[in-house]
């Protein structure tokens, strides 16, 4: 089925506007503030349950595969199927496919691995190769500056996109 000039337009019409790089900033604050709770709380749990106190070994591993998990489901929950946390909601973005439509949850979890990659593969390569790949550590965030559709570089790697999602009139906390 061939699309029409007025499909084109419609969809051009209804496409969201990219989230700023200050809305971007603004939402991953947010977001690290209520994940440090979220955090906060799972790992006292691992840690109560499992009597960890830090050591090295394999319990310490065990504790950051469960810290990666916690913040891999709660990642995958809330940018799948056009969920949204708390930050999400107050700064008024979504994160869509390229073709604006709600990520599924392995989508989600791509973009997650995605995002989680880049600073370990940096962090590892300025450990064992030289300490100027510190130096690298913003470049995923720093590239939303630079790019044409203001999509981190995760976003460009996982094909989603950060957007801005301005509620209705009527929805504003601000009229309550």
């Amino acid at each position: 089925m061939k699309a029409t000039d007025a499909d084109t337009q419609a969809d051009a019409l209804t496409r969201f506007a990219a989230a700023t790089p200050w809305r971007r900033l603004m939402a991953i604050t947010y977001e690290s503030i209520i994940l440090f709770g979220v955090i906060w709380f799972a790992d006292y749990a691992f840690s109560a349950v499992t009597q960890f106190r830090g050591e090295p070994g394999p319990l310490r591993n065990a504790f950051q595969v469960f810290t990666t998990l916690v913040l891999a489901g709660y990642f995958g929950f809330f940018w799948s199927r056009g969920r949204h946390s708390l930050p999400m909601k107050t700064i008024a973005v979504r994160v869509l496919t390229l073709n604006d439509r709600p990520l599924t949850v392995a989508h989600a979890l791509a973009r997650f691995a995605a995002a989680l990659a880049m600073p370990i593969a940096t962090l590892a390569a300025a450990t064992y190769l030289t300490g100027w790949f510190f130096l690298a550590l913003p470049v995923p965030l720093v590239w939303c500056l630079f790019d044409r559709d203001h999509q981190s570089l995760y976003d460009r790697v996982a094909r989603t996109r950060l957007v801005h999602d301005p509620r209705p009139p009527g929805l504003r906390s601000v009229d309550v």
